[in-house]
């Protein structure tokens, strides 16, 4: 929930951590056009953690990155 539908919640995500990445997944709607969602988090186990979003609109087979983003953990 955010600002730009505070109304609405974006769908539901389903997926799982496994050797030291997690991936998810989601169907959605894009410009009126169905597309699956991929969401990975990779590098979890360094102080660099990275989130990724991609895009499919052939129902998984070719993926499009369209966000990264870059963590560094704060020392204590």
């Amino acid at each position: 929930m955010d600002n730009r539908t505070p109304h609405s919640l974006d769908v539901p995500v389903k997926g799982w951590f496994e050797g030291g990445k997690g991936t998810f997944f989601a169907d959605n709607i894009l410009n009126g056009i169905p597309i699956k969602v991929r969401f990975q988090w990779t590098r979890i186990a360094t102080a660099t953690p990275r989130w990724e979003q991609a895009f499919s609109p052939d129902g998984g087979l070719t993926w499009e990155s369209n966000w990264t983003m870059d963590f560094s953990r704060m020392e204590e």
